[in-house]
């Protein structure tokens, strides 16, 4: 079962890099290479990992990366971007990023400003962005972010999480692009 769970991860993560469109961008994060440390959490009391409870400070900055996009499809009226470690909690996956209502207008978060959009609530009950901090040990994750176009109206309830705000979307996506990158606490 596991090594069914590593190919699908290694198939999607794959097929997320073909699937990237041209109309989304960021100077902060190259597609399928390493993620910066400054992207990665901050939290200097964190658990070495689920089953180790010693502390090993993550490493990064909590700065939340830059993304831009272009040529909206037609009938655009917000975005949303999901940010997503496929290999958290063991292969069931942790989401770290939830942001929607952002405005049809926008075209760019710059790095480092949460504003312009509402929060949604990651696997941390966490509003806005929280930095990559895999457990201790592992070897790097595979974090996917993926800024979606909808015929939303930017009106949805604050703390959605993923699986609610994708809920909301089904039937209003309009188009979608992903980009992915690796990150570890320690790179050898």
């Amino acid at each position: 079962m596991k090594t069914l769970a590593l190919g699908l991860t290694a198939v999607l993560f794959t097929a997320s890099l073909a699937w990237s469109a041209p109309w989304m961008t960021s100077t902060s994060i190259k597609d399928a290479a390493r993620i910066p440390v400054r992207f990665g959490g901050d939290d200097q009391k964190r658990a070495c990992s689920p089953r180790n409870p010693a502390i090993c400070p993550c490493p990064g900055k909590n700065v939340l990366p830059q993304l831009a996009w272009h040529d909206a499809p037609a009938g655009t009226k917000s975005f949303a971007i999901l940010m997503y470690d496929i290999d958290g909690q063991f292969g069931a996956g942790v989401s770290h990023w939830v942001a929607y209502n952002i405005a049809a207008t926008t075209t760019e978060l710059n790095e480092g400003d949460g504003t312009g959009f509402t929060g949604g609530a990651g696997n941390r009950s966490n509003p806005n962005y929280i930095g990559l901090c895999p457990p201790q040990g592992d070897g790097p994750h595979h974090y996917l972010i993926t800024v979606m176009a909808t015929d939303l109206g930017p009106s949805l309830a604050p703390a959605l999480t993923r699986d609610q705000f994708l809920a909301a979307a089904k039937g209003h996506l309009l188009s979608s692009a992903t980009i992915g990158g690796l990150f570890s606490r320690q790179y050898n």
